[in-house]
Order: C-alpha cells, then sequence, then structure tokens
C-alpha cells in the first residue's frame, strides 16, 4: 500500500508535509511493516520517528505528514480456496523487503484492498482478502473516496474504488448476494463515478448489478442515473433492454413503488436511446 502525494498511489494525502512517495505499508501472513522510502519529513509510529522500517502492531498511530492513522486488525474468516481468489491489477515496481519474502509459499498480495489500517477519520486499507472483507472495503474506502471527489479528482476515485466495485458485483453474480447496504453503497459510487469521469459504464455497472440480483433499482439510482447522463458518454442500451425484460416478466410481483421506479426506468432508456 503505496502512501504519497503523487496520484500513483494507493492513498494519496493532499498535504505539503508528505512525500510524492512518502512510504508504503507491506502486510504478510503474520506482521504489518511501514516503510519510509526516504521522505524529508518521515513517519512516526506512536511519536517516534521510523528509521527505514518498522513492524507494526493493532493499535499503533502513523503520522504521515498532518495524518494520524491507527492500525487495527480484522479477524481472520475462512481462506477462500484458489479457484475463488478475485483478480487485480499488479502493482508494478513496489519494493518489498527481502525478508518479508522468505519462506513464503506465495507472493504477497498485489490488491491494496487485501489489507486495512484505520484512521481516526474512518479511512482503512483491507487486512484480509476474504470475499466478506471484499464487501466491506467498498464501505472502507468510502471516506477516502469522497475526499478524492470532492477534489475532483475522478479518475483517482476510479482508480480507489474500481477492484471493490467490481468484486461486488463478482460476488453477486456468483450467488452470493452480499448485505443490502453494500448493494446500496456499489450503486451510489457507481454514479458518482459516471459523474466523475462522463463515463457510461458506471451506469452500466449499476444496470447490471440489478439485474443480476433480478431486483427493480430502487428509485433514488433511477433517478441519480437521470442526473449524469447528459454528462456520460453512452450507455450500454442492450443491456439495459434486457434488464427492463426481466423486470417485465416479473411485474406482477412488484409493489406500487417499484413499478414506478420501472416506469421511470422505461423513461431513462427512451432518453438514453436518443444520445
Amino acid at each position: 500500500m503505496l502512501i504519497g502525494r503523487s496520484s500513483g498511489c494507493h492513498l494519496v494525502l493532499d498535504d505539503g508535509l508528505v512525500s510524492r512517495r512518502h512510504a508504503q505499508i507491506v502486510v504478510t501472513q503474520d506482521r504489518v511493516i511501514v516503510e519510509d522510502f526516504g521522505s524529508a519529513n518521515g513517519v512516526f509510529v506512536n511519536g517516534r520517528r521510523v528509521a527505514g522500517s518498522q513492524p507494526l502492531k493493532s493499535g499503533d498511530e502513523l503520522t504521515v505528514g498532518k495524518q494520524v492513522f491507527v492500525v487495527r486488525s480484522v479477524s481472520r474468516a475462512p481462506v477462500m480456496k484458489p479457484s475463488e481468489r478475485f483478480t487485480a491489477e499488479t502493482l508494478h515496481g513496489l519494493h518489498v523487503a527481502p525478508d518479508l519474502m522468505a519462506g513464503r509459499a506465495e507472493p504477497l498480495p498485489a490488491d491494496p484492498l487485501d489489507r486495512t489500517v484505520d484512521t481516526k477519520s474512518d479511512m482503512r486499507l483491507p487486512l484480509e482478502a476474504e470475499a466478506t472483507h471484499r464487501e466491506e472495503a467498498l464501505e472502507l474506502l468510502g471516506g477516502v473516496a469522497d475526499k478524492v471527489l470532492a477534489m475532483g479528482r475522478g479518475e483517482e476515485a476510479e482508480r480507489m474504488l474500481s477492484i471493490a466495485l467490481n468484486n461486488v458485483l463478482t460476488e453477486v453474480k456468483r450467488g452470493r448476494e452480499p448485505a443490502p447496504r453494500v448493494v446500496g453503497r456499489a450503486a451510489t459510487y457507481a454514479g458518482k463515478l459516471a459523474e466523475a469521469t462522463s463515463r457510461g459504464k458506471w451506469l452500466d455497472y449499476t444496470i447490471e448489478l440489478y439485474a443480476a440480483l433480478r431486483r427493480p433499482l430502487p428509485i433514488e439510482f433511477v433517478d441519480q442515473m437521470y442526473a449524469v447522463l447528459r454528462r456520460v458518454d453512452s450507455v450500454n442500451l442492450p443491456a439495459l433492454r434486457a434488464y427492463l425484460s426481466i423486470l417485465h416478466a416479473q411485474a406482477l410481483t412488484y409493489g406500487p413503488n417499484e413499478r414506478f421506479a420501472i416506469q421511470r426506468l422505461e423513461g431513462f432508456e427512451r432518453l438514453a436511446a436518443l444520445k
């Protein structure tokens, strides 16, 4: 997990005391290490400056620039079989201390969403790679993503959230439905990314997510799609129409609110066809 002011880092800190590539956190099966990249203002653990690298334990306070983080452990869930593991982008050029790799049967996870550090402002970077924790990753990263979006950095937010969003969709397609709050948060952030990046693929994501659930979109998400439609490049009309077909086939099972949401979605489809 790379930390710094550069947009290429996984945790981007908008802080004049933070170097472009300030530090990294490396997590193995049995320990967590913070490594200072020779930054001008240093890294502090419990008020003491780190010389090179230092192990961390649960409860330690980690200070980078003006930002104070608290290391938190997350209880281990049953380990997934290799065939069930998620894919993620490799962190090219990531330096890992040689002693960390000694005796390991498999490489360190490249996905920053495999591990977590909790901050005093509720920013977290996950500590486990199991599916339940990957669902939680979206909630844990939400505070950071909102700050990045508020600064107008849509592409940074997209890089930060895309893996977590795609993993929620993967879970749904595998028949492992996440908690309703996770699904709702995924749709919310997909809409925010569509607005921030002008990429219609995030509206397509919301449609695909609820099509996999075989449920009508809540009206607030339909309204969100209307609000950003004029800003996005395109919408996947075949996928949208296929989703509407699923909803029409189940129409008799829906209540008034759901039927109204479907009518709004039909209007959205007509507007999208005019783009």
